[in-house]
């Protein structure tokens, strides 16, 4: 949907000075003490997929808002390219006139400030119609896309209060219902939330997660807050001078940071809804486990440390798992965590779940089962097991079993061989 190719920002006087010096791999600090130029973005790349929300985060003075506003030319790009793609064809933002330019703003892309924005006089039903307006829609078409979106976002029967009327959250609702209103497949969010109360960033943050699960429009987020980035993003991209220094899924970011700014970013990250079942599960059958007889067909695999417990696997489908050679029944984690009041609780049982699945679910099935859960693929086939150890190394560590990345799984899921 969106194509940043070697995007480049320098502030100051004749910032065309400092291109040789980026080229040269002069730092942010040495080209600002030569020549007085601050670089905002330096030859920045990536790629933004339809219907994703993809996030930059990083410090303030990182250069992740300068490089929003290149991306819509609120800001100038010094150099490098922006592509949007459309039903018509490739569109080159960084090339387009003024009045193109508008066009794109009203068409394609809108955006939602941290500041609200919103037009004091103007009711609730009017700013959010304003794009609609500008675009020369009719009043009966506007208004009713309007109320459409004021409804999308749990602000049904507000429209005729005027902004100063409502709550800062529900004010930042109607910016974002007003960006909805455009109809614009790309949304640019600079840090939306970061001026709410927690408790009302965290509301607005599923909010939006709702919203995108209905209209799937394309997001590029701004955000300081690692954990909000960990938790409404597709994709993370970490900024650092003006640089992203890594990209990858919110549990690629916590497992595996490639630099040490990135790791200290997320040392203090709650990973238990980001890292998956998958991920920290140890292969069956592997290194640590032995073949402990077979059954029509059926193989046994118990696990060093725990005896008294063996895994029955057929053709790598979970067949059933024993406690002193008694068979226990097997549980799905999604069923048993779907009831108000488990009656798994009264029994022990082996939890079923599947590899994308979260710690914090793992942990939830803990507190039903004494038992370590098994990981199985869409087929049955078995991932791995998860007990206490690799769940504990999971929220310590953010990364994969140690133990488990040495264990030669063959044909084993590739989120178990990380």
């Amino acid at each position: 949907m969106i194509r940043v190719e070697h995007l480049v920002k320098v502030f100051g006087h004749e910032p065309e000075r400092a291109l040789p010096m980026l080229e040269a791999g002069r730092s942010k600090a040495d080209i600002r003490e030569e020549t007085g130029l601050t670089v905002g973005v330096n030859d920045v790349s990536f790629a933004l997929d339809p219907g994703e929300v993809f996030v930059i985060m990083g410090l303030s003075g990182s250069g992740k808002s300068t490089l929003l506003r290149c991306i819509n030319r609120l800001i100038e790009p010094l150099s490098g390219r922006v592509l949007l793609t459309t039903d018509d064809g490739e569109i080159d933002v960084t090339a387009l006139s003024l009045a193109e330019l508008r066009e794109l703003r009203r068409e394609r892309m809108s955006m939602v400030f941290q500041r609200f924005g919103l037009f004091p006089h103007r009711s609730v039903l009017d700013n959010v119609a304003f794009g609609q307006e500008v675009r020369g829609s009719a009043r009966e078409e506007r208004y009713r896309v309007a109320r459409e979106m004021l409804s999308i976002v749990g602000l049904e029967g507000w429209g005729d209060s005027k902004p100063n009327e409502l709550s800062g959250g529900m004010q930042q609702r109607v910016g974002l219902a007003r960006a909805l209103a455009t109809e614009a497949n790309v949304l640019l969010m600079d840090e939306p939330f970061s001026a709410l109360d927690p408790l009302i960033k965290v509301n607005m943050q599923n909010e939006l997660l709702r919203i995108q699960g209905e209209l799937h429009r394309t997001i590029l987020f701004i955000t300081h807050d690692l954990d909000e980035a960990l938790r409404i993003g597709t994709r993370v991209a970490i900024m650092d001078d003006g640089e992203i220094v890594q990209i990858g899924t919110p549990e690629e970011i916590i497992v595996e940071p490639r630099t040490e700014y990135v790791a200290d970013f997320v040392e203090h990250a709650d990973p238990t809804g980001v890292i998956t079942a998958g991920t920290v599960a140890v292969p069956v059958p592997g290194k640590r486990f032995e073949e402990s007889g077979q059954e029509d067909g059926t193989t046994f695999y118990r696990r060093t440390g725990y005896p008294d417990v063996s895994y029955g696997m057929r053709d790598g489908r979970f067949v059933e798992l024993r406690v002193d050679d008694q068979p226990v029944e097997a549980v799905r984690l999604d069923d048993a965590l779907e009831e108000e009041t488990p009656e798994i609780r009264r029994r022990d049982a082996v939890l079923l779940c599947g590899p994308h699945a979260t710690l914090k679910q793992v942990l939830k099935g803990r507190t039903y089962s004494r038992l370590p859960q098994l990981v199985l693929d869409e087929d049955g086939r078995v991932v791995g097991v998860i007990s206490e150890n690799e769940l504990v190394h999971g929220i310590l560590y953010k990364r994969a079993n140690e133990e488990a990345a040495a264990i030669d799984v063959g044909d084993a899921p590739a989120t178990a061989r990380r």
